[in-house]
């Protein structure tokens, strides 16, 4: 799918964290329109090229649930909040994908397929899910990869099943090489870590670098709920975890998230961008909006003191959320 960028060639990635649009968000957006969930945020998606999430619960209605704590799924209509909210790429790779088995994950591709919302991270096999999703926009080919760490394992495709991608080291680096070779800038989405935990944990901190040497211009993390430290590294921007999105959850320990607002150009990556998000539903009621005033400005000193430990010199963040791209 072609899709169009700006007269000057320039092409704006929005990054976004979880997004699980069942429980309270269901009677939510059907009582207050299917855009509800953006209307705080317009300004800002409105300028995206590419809008990115990880989808974090399959659409579906049939499907006996897994055992285990929380198992997701949604109503297959609710798919108009991704398409009012110009979401056009998603994750698919992540511990919720198949919890109610292989017909809501087909049921999720078919939808998407549909309504011109790239995925990548899962498929009906293994060779399926390691496929890249490729978006063509002012000449220039962007690769999103998409891969899942989380259990259970049993939602990992193998050669004869359906599920998400693991990044097994036996193709993942060869993968990407690949997927690079064809592409003008490589995005790599990984849902990984701890729960609630503020730092990564130290092979997600390996293995970033390792796919930043294979290739990959941008890595986006999801799973810990909250967000975690920015690195850059060799001049390209690690977010281990953009937090929660959208998400019909009440949780107390999940308030402030953030998005990413990447722009490239002939030189790659040339701006990034960070917008620090209110996400406590009890206050924004699954309408996330942007901090400002003290609290714009406690976010900020946060971040840059929970990404202390993963690079040499602090992070640099202007007053308007520009990120100082150093590439030492």
């Amino acid at each position: 799918m072609a899709l169009k960028a700006d007269s000057l060639g320039q092409v704006r990635i929005l990054a976004a964290g979880d997004v699980m649009l069942g429980s309270w968000i269901d009677e939510v957006a059907r009582a207050r329109g299917w855009n509800y969930p953006f209307m705080q945020l317009d300004s800002i998606v409105n300028r995206a090229d590419i809008f990115f999430c990880n989808l974090e619960a399959p659409f579906g209605t049939s499907g006996t649930a897994f055992e285990k704590t929380y198992t997701f799924r949604v109503s297959p209509d609710l798919v108009q909040i991704l398409t009012a909210g110009r979401l056009n790429m998603v994750s698919l790779a992540n511990n919720h994908m198949m919890d109610y088995g292989a017909e809501p994950l087909l049921t999720t591709m078919e939808l998407l397929g549909k309504n011109n919302i790239h995925y990548s991270g899962a498929g009906t096999n293994l060779r399926e899910a390691r496929k890249p999703a490729r978006l063509t926009m002012n000449g220039k080919n962007i690769s999103f990869a998409c891969y899942s760490l989380t259990f259970p394992e049993e939602f990992w495709a193998t050669d004869t099943s359906g599920g998400t991608c693991f990044p097994s080291h036996s193709f993942v680096f060869r993968d990407l090489k690949k997927f690079k070779s064809d592409s003008n800038l490589l995005i790599v989405s990984f849902h990984w870590g701890g729960e609630l935990l503020t730092m990564p944990k130290e092979y997600q901190i390996e293995l970033a670098h390792q796919v930043i040497d294979a290739g990959a211009d941008v890595i986006l993390g999801h799973h810990p709920h909250v967000i975690q430290g920015v690195e850059l590294y060799k001049g390209k921007v690690i977010a281990y975890s953009l937090g929660n999105f959208i998400f019909g959850s009440y949780s107390e320990s999940v308030k402030e998230s953030m998005l990413l607002e990447f722009h490239s150009g002939v030189m790659g990556i040339e701006k990034c961008r960070i917008y620090p998000l209110l996400v406590y539903n009890r206050e924004v009621e699954f309408q996330p909006r942007l901090l400002a005033g003290e609290s714009r400005g406690k976010f900020f000193n946060y971040l840059q003191e929970i990404s202390r430990e993963l690079n040499p010199q602090p992070l640099v963040i202007n007053d308007a959320g520009w990120l100082e791209l150093k590439t030492e």
